[in-house]
């Protein structure tokens, strides 16, 4: 059971509950969050813009192509610094192909915690919804994360 304050009354949430108010709060927060669509990450690779083969980038439809609402990460081979240059000469191959979000070396879910701050006004820290968002994203965009990093 999850306890949330605000101000000087309680409310109770269990979390059977907590679900559907926070899927509420992210229809009302991001505008087209039902809507959301994935590709590729790109980072600067130092000639432009590059394919980032291990984060897929999640966009809201109204948002700029590279402004991700949140990634999914390989999280063993993801920098969000800079890669080997071999990957600089050509596009990766897997970068040809539209990304598979059920492959399992995507295994991390990262967000930006300064996008969610009415949430975090509203329901209280991440540790106390963090694990239920993890599930909505999953449900929601049918891939298989097993950890969400806010950063």
């Amino acid at each position: 059971m999850f306890i949330i304050v605000f101000i000087d009354m309680k409310i109770l949430i269990t979390e059977n509950k907590l679900k559907p108010i926070l899927l509420r709060l992210l229809n009302m927060e991001f505008e087209g969050f039902d809507d959301i669509y994935y590709d590729w990450a790109n980072y600067n690779c130092g000639m432009g813009e590059c394919c980032d083969p291990y984060a897929i980038g999640f966009t809201l439809p109204k948002a700029h192509y590279d402004d991700y609402l949140f990634k999914l990460v390989d999280d063993e081979n993801y920098s969000p610094g800079f890669y080997p240059s071999e990957l600089f000469h050509e596009l990766p191959e897997v970068c040809q192909e539209f990304p598979e979000i059920k492959n399992p070396n995507f295994n991390t879910i990262l967000f930006d915690v300064v996008t969610i701050d009415n949430i975090v006004n509203f329901l209280g820290g991440e540790e106390i919804w963090g694990e239920t968002l993890l599930d909505i994203i999953n449900d929601k965009f049918h891939c298989d994360a097993t950890s969400i990093i806010f950063v």
